[in-house]
């Protein structure tokens, strides 16, 4: 297998046609024309066969969209999005990144605001003699204030203005850490908008599953409202080599009969199986795998070259130097400061104070490349051969 590798003498990525690693963006909000890149599952098509109603009858609707970190809710609510926006509709979209009820509020009224201009500023004013800003915002200055039903009112009528109009929240389980009182109010107030939306209206959020599911036992009320629920699936192999040669094809700048080069069939499904079906899992091992196979002069991307970028290191400090740079100040703290695990998510993301669900998506980031072990739990350790050798440096 080694003698059908050829050696390059320059690193760059022009040695395998491409003018650059195209896995390098794992977020659909950073990459322009998103939809010429997707790989299209029966969930997209169901969920645009849905909107396509609401615009086609000015019906109104509500769902939700649950999955893992990564497995494309975002870019489901911004598909969503782009819709409504082509039909001249209104979209609020809130991505929550806060656990303070009234900011989201807020947030989500500041998104009804029109660019500041004179005449913008002399019809606020209006508005505030009228009584309509003044009363929003004394309700939105504490939780005792909060009036659930007038703030939904209030939130229906603005967007009864627009023929269509959409509600997108993302990432409510940020959400988890607010008090009790406080997600009560948000979702009674939630409850009595989608029970009251305007015609041609959608509202949808996004959760990860472990959320959705502590959120539809304390709020059986608001879920049973809930036209459809879509649960995100693994992408399969045959969804992966698609999702390939979309981005191979972007940024390739030399014609080849072989739309995967420089990756094989063998590599890809290897790279599948690690990644388990995870978009932005497989997507970062692509781009981890692309960026050291260049160094090294690999040629082509097989199974057996994935395996040698991916197999053990022989040492502690191999071990810490193979750590992508983004990551080794995480690693670091959990071999020094928590003695190679098991360490929680929320102990890491204080330690190194940083948001906790950044430091989840590290952390899972780093179990899909082989670097840490995760439990059920939601505990992170390093892997046995790394803890041999904390003991033996402990000797």
């Amino acid at each position: 297998m080694e003698s059908t590798r050829r050696i390059y003498a320059s690193p760059s990525y022009e040695v395998y046609g491409l003018s650059r690693n195209p896995f390098i963006e794992l977020a659909s909000e950073g990459i322009e024309d998103i939809e010429s890149i997707h790989v299209y599952q029966e969930v997209d098509m169901r969920i645009s066969s849905l909107i396509s109603d609401v615009i086609g009858n000015r019906s109104s609707i509500t769902l939700s969209i649950v999955g893992p970190l990564g497995m494309g809710k975002t870019q489901r609510l911004k598909s969503i999005a782009r819709v409504i926006e082509d039909r001249g509709g209104k979209v609020i979209y809130i991505k929550v990144d806060t656990t303070d009820v009234l900011k989201i509020t807020r947030d989500i009224f500041a998104s009804l605001r029109p660019p500041k201009n004179r005449t913008n500023v002399f019809l606020e004013n209006l508005s505030r003699k009228l009584g309509f800003i003044t009363r929003l915002e004394k309700m939105l200055s504490s939780t005792d204030e909060y009036k659930s039903r007038d703030i939904a009112e209030m939130l229906t009528r603005e967007l009864s203005k627009y023929q269509y109009s959409a509600l997108l929240l993302d990432e409510l389980e940020n959400m988890r850490g607010a008090t009790e009182k406080e997600k009560i109010l948000f979702f009674e107030m939630l409850r009595h908008f989608i029970s009251n939306m305007p015609p041609g209206c959608v509202f949808a959020f996004a959760s990860i599953p472990e959320a959705y599911e502590e959120y539809s036992s304390q709020f059986p009320a608001f879920f049973m409202r809930l036209h459809y629920e879509f649960k995100l699936r693994p992408m399969s192999y045959q969804e992966i080599i698609e999702l390939v040669k979309k981005r191979l094809a972007k940024v390739r700048i030399r014609d080849t009969a072989d739309p995967l080069y420089p990756f094989t069939e063998d590599a890809i499904k290897l790279i599948h199986e690690l990644g388990k079906g995870n978009p932005r899992q497989i997507l970062r091992l692509l781009n981890y795998v692309l960026s050291e196979a260049v160094k090294h002069k690999f040629d082509p991307i097989n199974e057996y070259v994935v395996t040698t970028i991916l197999e053990e290191p022989k040492s502690l400090e191999e071990y810490i130097a193979r750590i992508p740079s983004d990551f080794k100040d995480l690693v670091k703290v959990i071999v020094e400061k928590f003695e190679g695990g098991p360490v929680s998510y929320i102990q890491i993301a204080k330690e190194l104070k940083i948001p906790g669900m950044e430091a989840y998506e590290k952390l899972e980031h780093l179990v899909s490349l082989g670097f840490l072990v995760g439990d059920p739990r939601g505990n992170y350790k390093v892997p046995d051969y790394v803890r041999k050798f904390l003991e033996e440096k402990g000797e």
